[in-house]
């Protein structure tokens, strides 16, 4: 029944969506947190263990414990009376049948928009370990792209224009920083911004440099960062500065920044001669155009609160790039 009664409706919303697709509400949900519809038993058992192993495992790039995401549970009853849960951004749907065959299902946008939906129909709890582990990947990447697409949309409705039209006319491309934001230091190659508040600071630096056949390793990544943030970024005290933390080992990845190959790096930064820190994630990539190597890199500073949502705001300003053809 309740493989049915979804299934209608999921059936009633894609049709509904080639019709008035505009009429659909905006998902709703927390930042990072994702809606388990399963009864509360499941929930509690391996089942849920197996959830909160991987998608609530710490995130390494901060400074202190915090999952990768959030997770809540509501049982089929509410999910199916409840319109405001079906709204939820990013939802999983774990639906244990009596039938020996299993599937996974992937939705979108089905009664909101923004909105991403895994559904698991299997006969067991064995047959879910096993399809979770193929999946979980896969669902754990298009959970994070979706907040971060979701953030970019928010801040353009509060676009920064001043900042966007320095990076133009410096850069030649835009990041879409949101009001509160604001331009520290401007040169012909380096801009940095930030938004200050009683319990944060958000920052971003913007550099430009020479492509070199090393610039793509980490090593050559970090000397950049160090040397730019020397050169730029200071600490209240006098004679203070950022710098790179290297007793946690920075984590380099490669990424598809918006169609570019980049090297994403992940890992704390420090104060010398002061004892300020926090996370920091940074971007290097190449810009054909100009053959330069692009340094987008996004440090936080929030001492009494937790730093991921304040960081994947950052992500979200560095992934808004936007080049500006003449």
């Amino acid at each position: 029944m309740r493989a049915l009664f979804l299934t209608t409706l999921l059936a009633i919303s894609l049709t509904a969506c080639k019709i008035e697709r505009s009429t659909k509400p905006s998902s709703g949900g927390k930042t990072l947190e994702i809606l388990v519809v399963c009864e509360k038993s499941d929930y509690e058992s391996a089942v849920g263990d197996t959830l909160r192993a991987f998608l609530m495992r710490p995130n390494l790039a901060l400074n202190q414990a915090e999952p990768m995401f959030s997770l809540a549970n509501i049982n089929w009853s509410a999910f199916e009376k409840t319109e405001m849960f079906r709204r939820m951004r990013s939802i999983i749907v774990i639906n244990f049948t009596n039938e020996e065959s299993q599937d996974f299902v992937v939705r979108q946008d089905v009664w909101a928009n923004n909105q991403i939906l895994f559904q698991f129909n299997v006969p067991n709890r064995e047959a879910f370990f096993t399809l979770f582990q193929e999946k979980r990947d896969l669902m754990a990447k298009a959970f994070y792209t979706r907040e971060r697409i979701r953030i970019i949309s928010t801040f353009k409705t509060t676009e920064n224009i001043t900042i966007s039209e320095r990076l133009i006319k410096t850069f030649g491309f835009r990041l879409i920083a949101p009001e509160g934001f604001r331009i520290l230091t401007s040169t012909p190659d380096f801009v940095s911004i930030n938004k200050e508040t009683k319990d944060f600071g958000q920052n971003m630096m913007i550099y430009t440099y020479p492509y070199t056949a090393n610039s793509f390793q980490q090593e050559d990544i970090i000397r950049v960062r160090d040397e730019i943030a020397q050169r730029y970024i200071f600490g209240p005290l006098e004679g203070s500065f950022m710098t790179t933390e290297s007793l946690v080992p920075p984590i380099s990845t490669e990424v598809n920044f918006n169609g570019r190959y980049a090297i994403e790096t992940r890992g704390l930064w420090k104060l010398v001669g002061d004892f300020m820190g926090g996370p920091f994630v940074n971007y290097v990539f190449l810009d054909e155009k100009t053959n330069q190597m692009v340094m987008i890199d996004g440090f936080l500073y929030s001492p009494r609160r937790d730093k991921r949502n304040l960081l994947i705001q950052l992500e979200a300003i560095a992934y808004s790039i936007d080049r500006i053809e003449n």
